[in-house]
């Protein structure tokens, strides 16, 4: 029976691949809305597409980390013949580190090279990616773009209870009390746990100032949405979260009113690859079906994550 669902589950995996050549050979044909190609002043767009970490070594070659875009951005910015980018965001957040890494860098290259810079919400910006995207000048975003998660996640395993029923006894040997903290092979001490909630309370934290900062909104008008819950465009307008509704025509004239460019210009897309679409198959599959296995049990990391 295995034998028969591997076999179908590798059939749908190389209709996908036919389907997305299809779909990117399709998309690759089409002119740009309103770009003139080869106009002096250039408009980059910029796609956050999936989940924000650093480079793992054993995941899939397929995924861009953080570092892509942040060497993608830096480029951009260096760029004298484009005048302004739109980060077009579609991402559940990541990992503290990685979020933060690129916050902080999109503020550094906004001041060094006085460009501006757009995020659009193309269908999701949570946690994570909308951490990222309050370093935009300004956030606009499609009319059913879901926008918020404000908050800090840390998930912990254990499976001492399992263990036992099985019979099997793990023996630790350490230098110190806290040195196994986390493990997945004990209960977690109370220490421990107030350990863990003054982490994820001091990630909160910097969270909400990333906010105040990139926003330039007051506490109390950031703490009616930083509870974790999820808005749709309208009201994420309301809460002043994101600037505006409109597509992506509209961001890329915000570019422009913010560039102060009054002639032609042409837009600067990455083609896509058949790369792109297999991280975008990814990406939705596990929004849809949570997967997990033992070794992401043993792993724990705080995450500006929409889950």
């Amino acid at each position: 029976m295995n034998k028969y669902i591997n076999y179908l589950i590798l059939f749908l995996f190389i209709i996908s691949i036919v389907l997305g050549l299809i779909i990117i050979s399709q998309s690759s044909s089409k002119k740009e809305f309103i770009s003139q190609k080869y106009a002096k002043d250039k408009i980059a767009i910029v796609e956050l597409v999936g989940e924000i970490y650093f480079r793992d070594t054993t995941s899939s070659f397929i995924k861009k980390d953080v570092d892509y875009y942040v060497t993608k951005l830096t480029t951009l910015f260096k760029r004298k013949d484009v005048k302004g980018i739109i980060l077009k965001i579609n991402s559940a957040g990541g990992s503290v580190a990685a979020v933060q890494r690129l916050y902080h860098q999109i503020k550094k290259l906004k001041s060094k090279y006085k460009k501006p810079i757009v995020g659009y919400v193309s269908e999701l910006c949570a946690s994570g990616g909308y951490y990222v995207a309050s370093a935009c000048d300004k956030i606009l975003s499609c009319e059913g773009g879901v926008i918020g998660s404000v908050g800090v996640i840390l998930q912990v395993g254990n499976i001492s209870g399992l263990l036992k029923k099985i019979g099997v006894n793990i023996e630790v040997i350490k230098s110190s009390k806290y040195k196994d903290v986390g493990s997945i092979f004990r209960e977690m001490l109370p220490e421990e746990r107030q350990m863990f909630e003054s982490l994820v309370n001091t990630a909160y934290e910097q969270f909400i100032n990333a906010i105040i900062e990139g926003r330039g909104l007051t506490r109390e008008e950031v703490m009616k949405f930083a509870d974790g819950r999820v808005f749709i465009a309208p009201q994420a307008v309301e809460l002043k979260m994101i600037d505006g509704i409109g597509d992506e025509e509209d961001a890329v004239e915000e570019v422009k009113k913010l560039a102060k460019i009054k002639g032609q210009i042409e837009i600067m897309k990455e083609k896509p690859t058949i790369f792109d679409f297999l991280q975008q198959v990814t990406y939705e599959t596990k929004i849809g079906i949570q997967q997990y296995n033992f070794n992401d049990l043993k792993k724990f990391r705080f995450e500006y994550i929409f889950e």
